[in-house]
């Protein structure tokens, strides 16, 4: 799953979507998002992770620490 697939089904801000997914910055994430110069390709294992990620929520719920933002 795209993570910006992950993050609209989620509700999630670009903050919220970087932390989930182990980013220090959200820099990362929003180039997912760009067209252009700027634009860059989400590796396979974060596509992996997101797919992950999607199941687990799932069928347990979403569930983000507020101190790890």
């Amino acid at each position: 799953m795209h993570p910006i697939e992950f993050k609209k089904k989620w509700g999630l801000s670009y903050q919220q979507l970087a932390s989930v997914l182990g980013y220090e910055s959200d820099y990362t994430v929003r180039c997912w998002c760009r067209d252009g110069k700027k634009h860059r390709n989400p590796q396979n294992v974060v596509l992996v992770a997101c797919s992950l990620l999607d199941e687990k929520w799932s069928s347990q719920g979403k569930k983000i620490v507020a101190s790890d933002l």
